[in-house]
């Protein structure tokens, strides 16, 4: 089912993973032009309804499911790394659509969400494909340091591009602001797909191609307990998920500037997490810190469900604090815990992966829509619709953080440990 080449594992890949750090922060720079309150900006001017809104916010979640069908690419172009480069040319070139719209002043809903499905659905493509390569590519004993370098710098470019949003958005005309933001975007989209195609990419361990490959990944007893996670997490996270900053904007009437603000506070902070969380993630293990990163995100959903007008600034302030302790913790560690859990060919299982995370999510984004749309104009005790959506979303997540702490992954060389006892040896280890 699989080869393996001796010497690929002997091949120095130091040149493409600079690339990487440098595709991976200018691709975040224009990755964020497609969320937050950016996104709710253009979803406002452009009279999105609720549930188109919850739809195209979670495409890059949901659009996984089709790398399901990923190993079946290498039939269309047998090669890697050709196959990494078009089809990210294809999608990230697409949003060149959102400014020519702007220019011709066609104000078309669905025109203008065309680019969103189109970069979602290949890119998650572009996803599998690139994660199965860096598996290769990184040595496992330096995957926490450098992943953790990796997230640092792409958080500084979103720092940079979150700064820069919020002051066009502020201080410039709606469709002007939105225009310049777009051709920032785009531009820096279709020339991140340029570094890709200069990556030096191994070509892939699989030999054999068929739709019930990834199926096969199932009887594998820690991946199959990976992925009734991977589906309950995604399904709470994307529940409420589009609506955190479409609340901010369109309820709270958060001014850019704070807002800009904000995710400056997150951005330095998360920095330095990736970093700290790079260097103890080895002695803490994977599961245990996307446990306590899980419980500390337990909070975001609870502010934003006691949140009104007249308290919003504090409480958004402990949520960008809250926010990048409890993501850098996750998003470090799930991904090195899962390279961990994949064998060969890995295409298939993250393809599985994949498939499982897309489906969680457009069914949670769809029923969010739908609820939404169902208590969006209730009123009670200063509260509305939107804090009982984000109430709910917490006791998802509850539910989620419960169920992962019972799994067995089978990859811990590592002692259960309870928040607690994490904090405190994350604490130990910062005065070190």
């Amino acid at each position: 089912m699989s080869t393996s080449n001796p010497s690929s594992s002997k091949k120095d890949y130091t040149r493409t993973m600079k690339l990487s750090v440098i595709e991976g922060a200018l691709y975040t720079l224009a990755f964020n032009a497609t969320q937050g309150f950016v996104y709710s900006t253009l979803a406002l001017y452009f009279n999105f309804d609720p549930v188109l809104v919850s739809v195209l916010a979670v495409l890059p979640a949901s659009s996984q499911l089709v790398q399901f069908f990923s190993p079946v690419i290498y039939k269309i172009i047998p090669s890697r790394k050709k196959a990494i480069f078009w089809i990210a040319f294809i999608a990230r070139a697409s949003f060149v659509i959102i400014p020519f719209s702007l220019v011709t002043g066609v104000k078309n809903k669905i025109i203008v969400a065309v680019p969103f499905i189109i970069f979602s659905i290949l890119n998650s493509l572009v996803g599998s494909l690139w994660t199965s390569a860096m598996k290769d590519i990184v040595p496992e004993d330096r995957r926490n340091k450098y992943f953790g370098m990796r997230n640092t710098i792409a958080t500084f470019a979103g720092l940079v591009a979150w700064v820069s949003y919020s002051m066009i958005l502020q201080y410039l005309e709606r469709a002007t602001a939105l225009l310049i933001i777009y051709l920032i975007c785009s531009s820096v989209f279709i020339y991140t797909a340029y570094l890709l195609y200069l990556h030096d990419i191994p070509e892939t361990k699989v030999v054999e191609y068929g739709l019930t490959m990834p199926l096969r990944t199932l009887k594998n007893r820690k991946f199959r307990n990976f992925v009734v996670f991977v589906f309950i997490w995604n399904f709470a996270i994307q529940f409420a998920g589009p609506f955190f900053s479409y609340f901010e904007v369109s309820q709270l009437k958060v001014p850019y500037s704070f807002l800009g603000i904000l995710n400056v506070i997150n951005s330095v902070l998360a920095m330095f997490f990736y970093m700290f969380y790079g260097k103890v993630a080895e002695r803490v293990g994977e599961k245990n810190m996307i446990r306590y990163g899980i419980t500390l995100a337990l909070v975001i959903p609870f502010l934003y469900s006691i949140m009104t007008p007249s308290n919003y600034r504090y409480l958004l302030i402990i949520n960008a604090v809250i926010a990048a302790m409890a993501w850098s913790a996750i998003n470090l560690a799930y991904f090195t815990l899962l390279l961990k859990i994949v064998e060969e060919p890995s295409e298939i299982y993250i393809s599985m992966h994949a498939f499982v995370a897309g489906i969680s999510s457009l069914i949670a984004s769809y029923l969010g829509g739908v609820t939404l749309n169902g208590i969006k104009d209730w009123r009670f005790f200063g509260l509305t619709g939107y804090n009982v959506m984000f109430m709910i979303a917490f006791a998802l997540r509850i539910g989620a953080l419960i169920l992962f702490i019972k799994l067995d992954f089978g990859t811990e060389g590592h002692r259960p440990l309870k928040f607690v006892e994490i904090g405190q040896i994350l604490w130990r280890r910062s005065r070190y």
